[in-house]
């Protein structure tokens, strides 16, 4: 998932996390509408709740709102407001959970800041949108 200290919300599409339902939350219930960077809006159409593991093996449950996103976006004020640091680094970049000390390792590709996770499901933890 990209690390967006933009977004406000936590974000999937449609397509992301397949064998996961949507389910429909306050926001969707609420008609609430995401302003995006182009300028469009876009509906809420529910949400994902996903069991996730990253890289380092540290595991979470993501509630992501599903609405029209090219790609998932990692909402960094959803994070902080969590209970955890994110640091944006040349050379260290990472999440740490300041009530377990667990830090989550972020990579940086062409500009963005990535979080390679995983969702478990039934069968084990599959790749998150086809590319974790």
């Amino acid at each position: 998932m990209a690390v967006d200290s933009g977004a406000t919300e936590t974000v999937v599409n449609t397509e992301s996390a397949k064998n996961v339902p949507t389910v429909s939350g306050p926001a969707s219930k609420a008609g609430v509408k995401y302003a995006l960077a182009n300028g469009e809006t876009v509906d809420n159409e529910g949400e994902k709740h996903m069991v996730m593991s990253s890289s380092e093996g540290v595991n979470r449950l993501v509630t992501a709102q599903v609405t029209e996103v090219s790609k998932p976006l990692l909402s960094v004020s959803k994070m902080v407001n969590a209970g955890n640091t994110v640091v944006f680094s040349k050379d260290n970049s990472y999440i740490y959970d300041e009530a377990t000390g667990e830090v989550m390792n972020l990579e940086e590709r062409n500009g963005m800041y990535l979080l390679k996770l995983w969702i478990r499901s039934s069968s084990g933890f599959q790749g998150f949108g086809g590319n974790p």
